[in-house]
């Protein structure tokens, strides 16, 4: 069998972490162990040798041991839970810290990791997996449980890793998930497939016009141009309403213009997907309107929402809009592929209570614009700590 792994790289850990990760004893939820060695890598992910890595700094920001302590608050039986054991990753190509995120959840859940990075090289995985190493001297205890590993697509070494695991989190488009869920896992073993979501934004021009622009068009910015529309809560839909929602569109878009001058720069095959996608859309929405000053941003305005919009899927700024009379024609749109509503103005309970009293089977997150890509213990609706542990439970 160690033939398999012949052709692993291993970015944290070693082979002989790879024979024994399958037998480590689970840690319990929160632990001294886990929570002292995250803080040790926060401060070294918010460093000043690490400048101007936004999405890094947000992981460092988030496993602060008073984050870590004040979520730990949440959870009031995490005495009584400990992991199942070892978790495996497999990590999405398109959101560069995703794979830190998912390691994240297992260990302080009580689970050693096996994590598998995409190919596509992005110098954020470099830097986390450098950290890492170096906080592993610190800590050598936690050393058995963390590996992060790169390969090449190959269904021998994904069914292995999955012989092994007691619980599995795929990360991916719904192709990914089903491609690895042909690597059988045993019978007691978890297996949670995050899939491509969809999510959208909903504005109340009257409220927008009122508040920072440029605030609004950073925070805006952060949670769309900065993955390039690739993470699953960047909004690919603009919901608008209000009275005055023509000049909100135009200062809206005005506003982000200036921030994607800055910021942006796009290339050239998200042009000509961007091109193809309008084609497509135009043929389904007729009476769809295309406005754009530059490719940097595309808005196609519709005049019906119909529930395939979500099937309808560009990145690097291309957003449809659509102008309601009132919230509850989103209705329409909260199918299970809907994860995240951003808002702007007063609306964040309105839209619970529509999303609860419509029995939506979608929308699992709803924040302010700029909140889209906050970081969090439960995502697509899931407790990841609690569904990563088991309780101990005595009578």
């Amino acid at each position: 069998m160690e033939n398999i792994f012949n052709n692993i790289k291993y970015l944290v850990g070693n082979e002989d972490i790879l024979k024994n990760i399958a037998k480590v004893p689970p840690l319990p939820l929160f632990s001294d162990l886990v929570v002292d060695f995250f803080n040790s890598l926060s401060r070294r992910l918010m460093s000043k040798e690490i400048k101007g890595e936004s999405d890094i700094f947000t992981l460092g920001f988030w496993l602060r041991r008073a984050s870590l302590e004040l979520a730990k608050k949440s959870y009031i039986d995490a005495e009584e839970r400990i992991g199942w054991g070892m978790v495996f990753h497999i990590a999405p190509s398109n959101i560069p810290i995703q794979f830190a995120v998912s390691l994240v959840y297992a260990l302080i859940s009580g689970n050693a990791s096996v994590v598998r990075v995409s190919n596509k090289k992005f110098h954020q995985v470099d830097i986390i997996c450098r950290e890492i190493n170096e906080c592993i001297k610190e800590y050598p205890e936690i050393a058995p449980y963390i590996l992060i590993i790169r390969y090449d697509h190959n269904d021998a070494i994904t069914k292995a890793l999955s012989a092994w695991c007691d619980a599995r989190l795929i990360w991916g488009g719904d192709n990914t998930i089903n491609t690895v869920r042909l690597s059988p896992i045993p019978p007691r073993s978890i297996d949670l497939g995050f899939a491509d979501r969809y999510s959208f934004t909903v504005i109340d021009a009257d409220a927008y016009l009122k508040l920072n622009k440029e605030k609004v068009a950073n925070d805006f910015y952060n949670d769309t141009y900065f993955s390039d529309q690739n993470a699953c809560s960047s909004p690919r839909l603009i919901v608008w309403i209000g009275i005055n929602v023509a000049e909100a569109k135009k200062t809206f878009r005005k506003s982000l213009k200036a921030q994607t001058d800055k910021r942006y720069k796009m290339s050239d095959i998200a042009a000509s997907n961007k091109l193809l996608t309008t084609a497509l859309a135009a043929i389904r929405f007729d009476d769809a309107k295309e406005i754009k000053e530059d490719n940097t941003a595309i808005w196609l305005e519709i005049s019906n929402l119909e529930e395939d919009i979500v099937h309808y899927k560009e990145n690097s700024g291309y957003f449809f809009e659509y102008t309601a009379g009132n919230l509850e024609e989103i209705t329409v749109i909260l199918k299970k592929e809907c994860q995240t509503i951003t808002y702007i103005g007063d609306l964040g309970e309105k839209l619970r209570k529509i999303v609860i009293s419509s029995g939506a089977r979608g929308v699992d997150r709803i924040v302010p614009v700029g909140r889209g890509m906050d970081l969090s213990l439960v995502w697509d609706g899931i407790d990841l700590p609690l569904a990563l542990s088991r309780q101990i439970s005595v009578v």
